[in-house]
C-alpha cells in the first residue's frame, strides 16, 4: 500500500512543469526503486522531451531494462532528448546493439549519426557490416563520419577496403560539403590507423591522406590476383577509371602476345598474369558500367574509349544484353 502511495506522488511530481527540482528529485527516486512501475513512469517522462526527460533517459540506462531499449533508441530522433538516449543505450552495452542497429536505417539523419556511434563505443562485431554498408552508401557526411570512427573502434579487418574506398572520394564542389567530406576523410585515416591492418596509412594530415592512402596500399597488393580499384567500392570509381582499367587489361594482353612472340615472360602485373584474372576484371568492370547505364553505356565506353578492343567484347558476353 505505501510503495502504491509513493508511486503516485512521484507520478505527480515529475508532471511539474518546467524545470521543477521536485520533477528532477521524482526520477532519480524512480531509478532508485527500480520496479515495474518505476520503470513505466520513467518511460512516460521521456514524452517531456526537455530536461527532466534527459534525466529519466540517464536512469533507463543505469537500470538496463530489455523492455526500455526501443523507446530509447526511438528517442534517438528527438532532439531534446537523443545524446542521452544515445547515452543510455551505450550503458546497456551489448543487448542495445539490435534497436542500435535498426536506429541505422532511420530515415532521420541524426539518428543513423547518434546510433553509429553508440555502436562503436558498444564494440559489439555485429555492427561491423551494416557500418560498412552505412559508411558506403549514406548521404549524409556527418553519418559516414560517424560510421568510420565507430569502425575504427571496433578494429576489425573487413573494414578495410571501404575505408580505402572512402579516402579515394572525390572532391566536393560546394564549399559546406567539402569541409565535410575533409571531417570524413580525417576520421577515416584514423579509423585505418586504429585498426592496425597492414595495409592502413602512416599519416593523419589532412592535405596528403588521400594519396598515402591510395599509394601505400597499390604498392603492398601488387601481387595479388585483383586489381588495386576493383578491390574496393566500384561505386566510388567514375567512368574514366573504370576505363582505365579496362586499357591496362588490353595492354597486358598486348604485352602477352608480344612475350610469346618473342619467347619471353611478358612484363605485367600479378593480377593480369592468367587468362582467368583478366577474364574477371573485365567482366567486373562490364557488370559495373551495365549498373550504372546498360548496354548502351558498355557501347559508349568500347568504342570511345577502348577502339572496340575485340576481346574485351567478348569478355562481356553474358553481361545483360550483351552480345
Amino acid at each position: 500500500m505505501m510503495q502504491a502511495f509513493k508511486l503516485w506522488k512521484l507520478s505527480s511530481a515529475i508532471q511539474a512543469k518546467g524545470n521543477a527540482q521536485q520533477a528532477y528529485s521524482a526520477v532519480l527516486e524512480l531509478g532508485r526503486m527500480g520496479s515495474d512501475k518505476a520503470v513505466d513512469l520513467l518511460l512516460a517522462t521521456l514524452a517531456r522531451r526537455d530536461g527532466v526527460a534527459r534525466s529519466a533517459a540517464r536512469e533507463l540506462g543505469r537500470l538496463a531494462r530489455d523492455r526500455t531499449l526501443k523507446p530509447l533508441a526511438a528517442m534517438l530522433t528527438d532532439k531534446e532528448v537523443s545524446q542521452s538516449a544515445a547515452e543510455a543505450l551505450i550503458a546497456c552495452g551489448a543487448k542495445a546493439v539490435a534497436p542500435l542497429l535498426d536506429a541505422l536505417k532511420s530515415e532521420h539523419a541524426g539518428a543513423r549519426q547518434l546510433a553509429a556511434t553508440a555502436l562503436g563505443e558498444i564494440r559489439d562485431k555485429r555492427a561491423v557490416e551494416p557500418l560498412i554498408l552505412l559508411l558506403q552508401t549514406d548521404d549524409e557526411y556527418v553519418v559516414r563520419t560517424a560510421a568510420a570512427t565507430a569502425l575504427g573502434q571496433l578494429k576489425d579487418t573487413r573494414a578495410v577496403w571501404v575505408l580505402v574506398g572512402t579516402l579515394q572520394m572525390r572532391d566536393e564542389t560546394s564549399p559546406d560539403r567539402q569541409v565535410a567530406l575533409e571531417k570524413l576523410r580525417q576520421a577515416t585515416t584514423l579509423a585505418l590507423h586504429k585498426i592496425g591492418d597492414p595495409f592502413a596509412v602512416k599519416t593523419v594530415t589532412v592535405a596528403d591522406s588521400v594519396a598515402a592512402a591510395v599509394a601505400q596500399v597499390e604498392k603492398r597488393i601488387t601481387d595479388t590476383d585483383m586489381h588495386p580499384r576493383l578491390i574496393g567500392d566500384l561505386s566510388l570509381l567514375t567512368e574514366t577509371e573504370l576505363a582505365g582499367v579496362l586499357k591496362e587489361l588490353i595492354s597486358a594482353s598486348e604485352e602477352m602476345s608480344w612475350a610469346e612472340l618473342e619467347h619471353r615472360e611478358p612484363m605485367m602485373p600479378a593480377y593480369f598474369k592468367n587468362y582467368e584474372q583478366r577474364f574477371q576484371s573485365a567482366q567486373i568492370v562490364g557488370k559495373e558500367l551495365h549498373r550504372r547505364g546498360g548496354v548502351a553505356l558498355m557501347k559508349l565506353i568500347l568504342e570511345k574509349e577502348l577502339g572496340n578492343y575485340g576481346a574485351i567484347s567478348n569478355w562481356w558476353s553474358g553481361i545483360g544484353g550483351w552480345r
